[in-house]
């Protein structure tokens, strides 16, 4: 009798421990699984770039659609400082959890390795999620210069001054030009504007003889206008908007330069897990192929081609080991 009894209250307190512990088990492991879901929390999206600049339109273009395929809100805010190293700080110091995401012209890395004094750490350890890979560079010469340049081989065959627009702290297409410069023995003299609206009214009034940057919107509309002379994009073939303009590679210029393109990445702190920014390239690549986001890229004259991060070091990692190759001929162009 007393074992049958025994046995009965062992029962019963087992039961009772399994009743009372279990949920507590449930309660506790909880918050081990909801760290483990991601997002989990809203997406600070860090633009380097001023108000109404290309990087900010974009980036708050993006931020909408990126929202809805990563299911959490993306927080978009621009931060940039002086030669963007507000921008790089925030992002260097931020939590590594995947949580904030940076959205930056690839440009500034070059740039800042250059000018290895403006940053206490290596922007190249700060890991690339994706870019975006878009227009070539495309060298113009202003329809009001008094060279007279019209074509790329006037251009590379000049003997005497040529004025180039500058108006940012690096443009890939005037580093490659000043290495060309260098090949060519030409006399390539950078005059420096504060803004980019600066410069092309300098292009407009002459005041410059040429100038170098993505084939977007603005040139377009001069070139239509006959404000600007297109000479060559900077790539192994010519752009489709232009079909009459040479590329680089047929001009015989260094196949190292081919990589001037503009591309714009998407960048997260050091020791974000792999598996997060997994997630976060899933969902960049989501809302570039997004049809309404298709759809504003062909209206807004913006191609949105994906590149991973191992296709983007080749390209950019390429060029940018070829600039440092060639620092004392981009010096004088570096602000």
């Amino acid at each position: 009798m007393k074992s049958k009894a025994l046995v009965k209250v062992m029962s019963v307190s087992v039961l009772f421990s399994i009743l009372v512990v279990f949920p507590i088990l449930i309660v506790c492991a909880q918050p081990a699984q909801a760290a483990e879901a991601f997002p989990s929390q809203s997406i600070q999206f860090i633009l380097g770039g001023a108000p109404g600049d290309a990087y900010d339109t974009n980036g708050r273009k993006f931020a909408p659609t990126l929202a809805k395929k990563l299911g959490v809100d993306v927080l978009p805010a621009n931060l940039l400082g002086p030669m963007s190293v507000h921008f790089w700080d925030q992002i260097h110091g931020a939590e590594p959890d995947g949580h904030t995401v940076g959205f930056i012209g690839a440009a500034d890395r070059p740039y800042l390795m250059f000018m290895g004094d403006r940053l206490k750490y290596d922007v190249t350890e700060i890991p690339v999620v994706c870019a975006i890979n878009t227009f070539p560079d495309l060298v113009w010469a202003s329809a009001k210069s008094k060279l007279n340049i019209k074509t790329a081989e006037q251009l590379l065959n000049y003997k005497g001054p040529i004025k180039v627009n500058l108006f940012s702290p690096i443009l890939v297409g005037v580093c490659s030009l000043a290495i060309v410069a260098k090949e060519r023995n030409l006399d390539l003299r950078p005059v420096i504007y504060d803004s980019f609206p600066e410069g092309h009214v300098a292009m407009l009034r002459g005041d410059v003889d040429i100038g170098t940057t993505t084939v977007s919107g603005t040139p377009l509309k001069f070139i239509g206008a006959g404000h600007y002379i297109p000479l060559f994009v900077w790539g192994k073939e010519r752009f489709e908007k232009l079909p009459d303009t040479p590329c680089s590679r047929e001009l015989g210029l260094d196949p190292d330069l081919e990589g001037t393109i503009q591309q714009r990445v998407f960048l997260v702190p050091q020791g974000t897990p792999s598996d997060r920014v997994a997630k976060l390239s899933q969902g960049i690549k989501a809302m570039l192929t997004d049809p309404e986001m298709v759809q504003w890229g062909k209206e807004a004259n913006q191609p949105l081609f994906f590149m991973t991060p191992e296709e983007f070091e080749q390209s950019q990692g390429r060029l940018e080991k070829f600039y440092l190759k060639n620092i004392e001929a981009l010096k004088p162009f570096l602000k």
